[in-house]
């Protein structure tokens, strides 16, 4: 009897393991992320590990930067990532609208880049947002690359500046 419980007990913390081990990730990149801004402030509900929901605020140069950090928690649900960066440029385009806009080789080279990262933008409400939502076989977010993302959002501030600028 007691050697069942105890073998009911050890095969209850091999799941936990391994479930901390595919949610840990995941857990860990928002923080990551938060320390590419200026005064950063990372908000999660009461209920964000079963939501998985979070974000996290602050500043990249003189913009502000907002991250929503959505985490797959059902079967049939997708994990995603919108960043948003401040804009005071129109309100409402889609990628073709942003291209159109772009006069200057900075932005060009800039959308180039967020591209190449296979980052979906537009501009809604006065905010540049980039939408990554990996597709296939990926563990995401997976491990926070602070190269990847700080040349993210290095890219969306030179968008952002160049949609001012055309504005």
């Amino acid at each position: 009897m007691a050697g069942q419980i105890l073998l009911t007990l050890l095969l209850l913390l091999v799941v936990v393991v391994i479930v901390w081990k595919f949610i840990a990730p995941g857990e860990q990149f928002l923080p990551g992320f938060a320390r590419l801004l200026t005064a950063p402030t990372i908000r999660r509900g009461a209920f964000s590990f079963f939501s998985g929901r979070s974000y996290a605020i602050g500043k990249l140069q003189d913009r502000d930067v907002a991250v929503r950090l959505q985490l797959k928690r059902s079967r049939y649900g997708q994990g995603y990532l919108v960043l948003a960066v401040r804009t005071s440029g129109e309100p409402m385009l889609d990628y073709d609208g942003i291209d159109a806009r772009m006069r200057d080789d900075a932005g060009r080279q800039a959308l180039f880049s967020i591209a190449a990262h296979d980052l979906l933008l537009s501009v809604e409400d006065g905010w540049l947002k980039a939408l990554w939502r990996p597709q296939g076989f990926v563990i995401f977010p997976g491990r926070f690359s602070e190269e990847k993302w700080r040349q993210v959002l290095e890219a969306m501030h030179v968008v952002a500046t160049s949609l001012d600028a055309a504005a």
